[in-house]
This record gives structure tokens, sequence and C-alpha cells, in this order.
């Protein structure tokens, strides 16, 4: 089963501030956005325990914000 994580990310003085509403305090940044998926299963990794193998099948939804 895949999971899907949401990544909403906005402009922060040259990176993307991203956060992660379906994981309680995941916050990380990227400097482009196709950084952004494999930031943001990095940070879900360290954040719920489980491993990155677990998630590399996410299906991570990149929103962008002005």
């Amino acid at each position: 089963m895949n999971t899907t994580l949401t990544a909403r990310c906005a402009r922060s003085e040259g990176w993307w501030a991203v956060e992660v509403p379906e994981v309680p305090g995941l916050f990380t940044q990227a400097r482009r956005l196709d950084q952004v998926p494999e930031a943001v299963v990095d940070a879900a990794s360290l954040l719920t325990g489980r491993s990155r193998a677990e998630l590399e099948g996410a299906v991570v939804q990149v929103l962008e914000e002005s």
C-alpha cells in the first residue's frame, strides 16, 4: 500500500519551504521543486521511525503556494 504525503511548498528566500500535514511537525526545505519528494521522504522517515524503504513508494503531491 502506498502512502500519500502532501508537500505544501512556498518560496522563502531562495528556498522552497515545505510542510507535510499528514505528518505532524514535518517541515523541510529544498532548493528546487524536483528535490521536494526526496526531502519529504527523508524527513518523514526520521519523524515517523519508518524506514526510508517503506516510504520509497510514497506518492508525494507537491502543491505550490504563492
